[in-house]
């Protein structure tokens, strides 16, 4: 993600990032490129390297204590891994600014697990990013815990805003499928262009030749996609000539059962997500 930083406006709040792992560091980016001045962001991360580097790539605080960080934030964004999020929000707990909005972006845990663990009517907000945010590509769905309003989940879609796309839910029950589907989408995607690009290396292409072919033919079939308007049927079907290759792929791929194999595994994600907030007491 470039870092072309937008001027800043005296509205931006003071945010603390609690954890400066791939997630949190993204974030930290699109504040910057959103104006946020970097004296008003602050990160708390133990691992020293990490932290410093952060720091200084960002003109922004850095330090090893989550309580320090969230002391005099007016947000704070939760970018520790689900197991870890339990232990944060202890040392979160005493210093909490009355009406600081939390924003998550960790895995499987409802807002109501941040709730009953911060001071009575903490405005939440739940993100389900991916990974393609930090190219600002990605995309993110958000969605409001019991005391967050609108405006909440205005301020949480201007900080994802330079991360790529951001819509919001209007429940919370949804955030399992959007894990399925985008949350662990990229994933998958990958998956697919290492089998074409190994079928290519069968068919007798070269490995490194293989992998740019496929590479840029989803890259290119996905920019098409978004800039067409069209759907992905009516562009399937528009290379599916009868009786050529295409439509020959096509059918050995459905009697293979490519539709549910990519079903059941975004089954597989979305209960694993929802298994995940019950192993973790949510």
């Amino acid at each position: 993600m470039s870092e072309h930083v937008s001027e800043p406006t005296p509205s931006k709040p003071r945010v603390a990032i609690i954890g400066g792992g791939v997630m949190g560091g993204t974030i930290i980016t699109a504040l910057r490129v959103a104006g946020w001045p970097a004296e008003d962001i602050v990160v708390a991360e133990r691992d020293q390297a990490r932290r410093e580097a952060l720091a200084l790539g960002h003109g922004i605080e850095g330090t090893d204590s989550i309580a320090d960080a969230a002391a005099d934030a007016e947000v704070l964004v939760i970018a520790v891994k689900p197991q870890d999020a339990d232990a944060a929000l202890e040392e979160i707990a005493p210093v909490y600014r009355d009406g600081a909005l939390v924003l998550t972006v960790a895995a499987g845990l409802p807002a109501s697990f941040y709730e009953s663990r911060l001071p009575s009517r903490a405005p939440v907000v739940r993100c389900m990013p991916n990974t393609p945010a930090i190219v600002a590509h990605g995309a993110s769905a958000i969605t409001a815990g019991e005391h967050a309003t609108p405006a909440h989940l205005e301020l949480a879609a201007s900080m994802l805003a330079a991360t790529g796309l951001v819509v919001g839910l209007d429940d919370e029950v949804h955030l399992d499928a959007v894990t399925a589907v985008s949350g662990s989408g990229p994933a998958y995607f990958y998956a697919v262009v290492e089998a074409l690009a190994e079928a290519g290396v069968r068919e007798g292409l070269d490995r490194d030749l293989a992998n740019a072919l496929a590479t840029q033919t989803f890259v290119g079939a996905a920019r098409l996609l978004l800039d067409s308007g069209d759907s992905p049927s009516v562009l399937r079907q528009r290379v599916s000539s009868p009786g050529g290759t295409t439509i020959a792929a096509l059918t050995a791929m459905q009697e293979a059962g490519l539709g549910e194999v990519i079903a059941a595994g975004a089954a597989a994600a979305a209960a694993r997500s929802r298994e995940l907030a019950q192993e973790l007491g949510a």
